[in-house]
């Protein structure tokens, strides 16, 4: 199984089922730990994509997107390592939850940007796939992937209350 990094003030929705494999040091800020992700992780967030898509292997999404845009796939792996997208490895292979482009030009949601900022400093790349992914308080419950095409500002709102202030 593949270890990843999650922070240790993630909500415990996201740490929820997960195993504290070690202590590492990281790229992400306040001492993240390393988790291992089960299958039923995998398969819960599988299910909860699919009203807005589903998931996609990273080679499906180039596909869709060099035949919906036209444009090099380079700016979509720009993306991808940039965390422009949301986009996580499961297995070995790297998976793109559907919802966060628009699907006539595989642009990114109108919204996506603001959240990912205020998340991807703290959220590792599999916790930030179960944010979405996880039904929200904030958004009366909705899951953020649901919420982002009616009411990007509340989910933006959701984002930054996950995320404490940071102070000098």
């Amino acid at each position: 199984m593949q270890n990843v990094l999650m922070p240790r003030h993630a909500p415990a929705t996201l740490a929820a089922g997960v195993h504290a494999v070690s202590g590492v040091s990281s790229s992400f800020p306040d001492a993240p730990v390393a988790v291992a992700h089960s299958d039923d992780q995998f398969m819960a967030m599988l299910a909860a994509y699919r009203t807005g898509g589903g998931l996609a292997r990273a080679p499906e999404v180039f596909a869709l997107f060099k035949r919906c845009s036209g444009a090099d796939v380079g700016t979509l792996a720009g993306w991808i390592v940039n965390r422009k997208v949301i986009c996580f490895d499961w297995q070995s292979r790297m998976w793109l939850p559907l919802f966060q482009f628009n699907r006539l030009d595989m642009m990114p949601q109108a919204g996506l940007r603001r959240v990912l900022e205020a998340l991807t400093q703290r959220f590792s790349p599999w916790a930030l796939a179960q944010w979405f992914a996880q039904p929200n308080p904030w958004l009366a419950d909705q899951s953020p992937c649901d919420a982002l095409g009616q009411d990007p500002p509340a989910v933006l709102r959701a984002a930054c209350a996950e995320v404490p202030p940071l102070t000098h």
